[in-house]
């Protein structure tokens, strides 16, 4: 076996385990920024305001 390949393979593989938790933590980030931008733009959409006395009275003794 030879000790300069064995180490070169750890070496490769360390940075092939770097590089995928970049891409992962990129991921999470891109998905964090989406699911922020639906909520604000969940939050931005007006909601329309009852009209008349419709559903003002609850009777909660029935």
């Amino acid at each position: 076996m030879n000790i300069t390949a064995t180490s070169a393979n750890y070496g490769q593989e360390a940075m092939i385990a770097s590089l995928s938790k970049k891409q992962q933590e990129a991921e999470g980030q891109a998905a964090l920024q989406l699911l922020q931008s639906a909520t604000q733009s969940a939050q931005a959409v007006s909601r329309p305001t009852p009209e008349g006395s419709s559903g003002m009275n609850v009777d909660v003794y029935a």
